[in-house]
């Protein structure tokens, strides 16, 4: 696996502005990637499935839309990693509202490294807080899941903490959920 130089790092916040170019690229990344990132998920899944002993929960209800927020391009301007936002209705008995975001992030393989992985997180991060006016304001919350057991260490904990999330607990594939306030806006 040869690992990709982060030279030119070059990183969108593209939430609520996906126009036909873009949806195009996102078309031919997922036409690549969907299979790795499907088998990925379901190896992690086998991998820390019940193995951190936090309380387990079933969070969501149906999803209600799905779309990207950031994303990264390599050098010669290919799309190489995305954060995307899922809005889901929320189980009333968690008590964080009606409604949520949930957010997972997919960086291909052989661009993977911590320092692009936290440059696009932080820019999903501020963009997303930037634009409450773009996000359905139902959503008191953003939810992450980290599934990845090899990330399911203190550091990561900390690194989360840091960055204004809590530990929500586990859910019943094995993954960490955090949970992190937003601030919304409503207009008429």
């Amino acid at each position: 696996m040869r690992v990709q130089k982060l030279t030119n790092l070059r990183i969108e916040f593209v939430f609520g502005e996906v126009n036909d170019q873009l949806r195009r690229e996102l078309r031919a990344f997922w036409g690549l990637y969907t299979n790795a990132y499907q088998e990925e998920l379901s190896s992690f899944r086998v991998a820390s499935r019940n193995s951190h002993g936090l309380k387990q929960m079933d969070l969501f209800k149906k999803p209600i839309s799905r779309q990207p927020a950031a994303l990264s391009r390599d050098q010669s301007g290919a799309i190489n990693g995305i954060v995307f936002v899922v809005l889901r209705e929320l189980d009333g008995s968690l008590e964080l509202g009606t409604h949520a975001y949930f957010q997972r992030m997919y960086i291909v393989p052989e661009s993977r490294q911590p320092r692009l992985a936290n440059q696009l997180f932080r820019a999903f991060l501020h963009g997303f807080d930037r634009d409450a006016g773009k996000r359905d304001h139902r959503a008191k919350v953003l939810l992450a899941e980290n599934i990845n057991p090899g990330l399911q260490k203190a550091f990561m904990r900390r690194y989360f903490a840091r960055l204004g999330f809590q530990m929500l607990g586990g859910n019943q594939l094995g993954g960490e959920i955090w949970v992190r306030k937003l601030k919304t806006y409503f207009s008429f």
